[in-house]
């Protein structure tokens, strides 16, 4: 099972109120398949898989919350021993109005 059919099955397939929503648990899984790609797993003892440098990133929690997280290139600032995953997100660029 991947790790989005296990995401589904957690949080969707097993709520019977959801269950009769217009949506199919292909497009669900696909949704999080391609949300999940790009993630790396985040691990305290393994320098490798921490940010390269200072920045706000996009961090999963063990809790299953996503938010934003600032690195300080000694650790997060906050939740550091929840935070299983991380991924860098470039925010598109805004024109200024002429």
């Amino acid at each position: 099972m991947t790790k989005a059919e296990q995401i589904f099955e957690k949080h969707i397939g097993l709520n019977s109120e959801l269950r009769y929503l217009p949506i199919k648990k292909e497009d669900v899984i696909s949704a999080l398949k391609e949300a999940l790609d790009g993630w790396i797993n985040y691990d305290w003892d393994k320098e490798e898989t921490h940010p390269e440098k200072y920045g706000k990133y996009f961090i999963h929690r063990k809790d299953g919350k996503v938010h934003w997280e600032t690195w300080n290139n000694t650790g997060w600032a906050y939740n550091n021993n929840s935070i299983t995953h991380w991924k860098e997100i470039t925010l598109p660029k805004m024109r200024k109005n002429d």
